[in-house]
Order: C-alpha cells, then structure tokens, then sequence
C-alpha cells in the first residue's frame, strides 16, 4: 500500500468513511423458512454469523463473509450470491456502515453437527423465521430489518441483490 499525498489525506479527511461489514445467512430448510441466528457472548443483542471487513488488509466483503464463518462458527464453505447491500448513516451508537448480505444456502444436519465456535465470540446460535416482529426483539432494528428483507429475497431467487438504505428498501 502507498502512502497518500497530504492533499489525498485532505480529501479523504473531509468525507466520512463508512465502516464494511458482511454477514451470510443461512436457512435449514429447502423452503427457507428459518434462518440461522447467533448471539455473540456478553452481548444483549443477536446476529447474523459475520463481521467487520479488513479492506486494508485488501480483504473482500466475499471474504470478509468466508473468513467470519470460519472463525464463528468453523466452517468452510461456499459463500452464494450478494443478496444485498445496505448503507446506514451515522448514528448516536454508529459510524456510517456498508453491509453486505450473501446467502449461505441451507446448512446440511452434519454441517449444523460441526458447529464449533472457533474464537469463543459466539454464545449462543438457533433458527428462526424471519419474522420483523420476533427479530426486531432479538437485534438491533436496523439488522432485523436488514435480514427480514434479504430473507424474503432469498427466497424469491431473483439473482439482483438488494440495495437498502438503514435497512428499508427506498421509495422509487
């Protein structure tokens, strides 16, 4: 990596830069009615299996997403198609982020088997319908909105992701 100018660091200083994410969702079941949830340990929130992106290390989002579910969960598998971005401004709690949202497919009975949570970061991991209401009370909002409408995308097989803002899919 080259280190910038003083007038790129300017520019760069001048825009917020918004913090990448990826996270995979995967279903136990051919009609995608349950999707795999987990809850990190010490933490009142639950997720979906994935992370933050270490694009200065030239990580991809794709890469991001098989390198998080080989540490969480100790899994190697194929990562699927983008089911969607989502661009989130800065919040009270936040920095502006980037999530990306790849469908993981569904995972066998030996897959589920072979769980291990590699990096003790995860606590807890169970199935549930992809439910605003039920998710709303188990993540973040913004997530549960997130996932809920890449869920149902999922199960369209549309192959053209999604592109949310804060969650929502905008207005036309």
């Amino acid at each position: 990596m080259t280190t910038p100018t003083a007038t790129q660091q300017r520019f760069f200083e001048n825009y917020p830069m918004a913090i990448p994410s990826a996270g995979v969702l995967f279903f136990d079941g051919p009609s995608y009615e349950r999707l795999l949830v987990v809850k990190p340990r010490g933490r009142q929130w639950w997720e979906i299996p994935g992370g933050v992106n270490e694009a200065r290390r030239g990580e991809s989002p794709r890469g991001t997403a098989r390198r998080e579910i080989a540490e969480e969960l100790g899994l190697d598998v194929v990562i699927g198609r983008l089911l969607g971005t989502d661009s989130v401004p800065e919040g009270d709690d936040h920095a502006p982020m980037l999530a990306f949202v790849y469908e993981g497919g569904i995972l066998t009975p030996e897959q589920n088997a072979a769980i291990r949570y590699v990096d003790h970061e995860i606590g807890e991991r169970r199935y549930v319908a992809p439910d605003l209401d039920q998710l709303a009370e188990m993540m973040v909002p913004r997530l549960a909105r997130r996932v809920v409408a890449c869920a149902l995308h999922a199960r369209t097989g549309n192959p053209e992701p999604l592109c949310l803002e804060h969650g929502y899919v905008p207005a036309a």
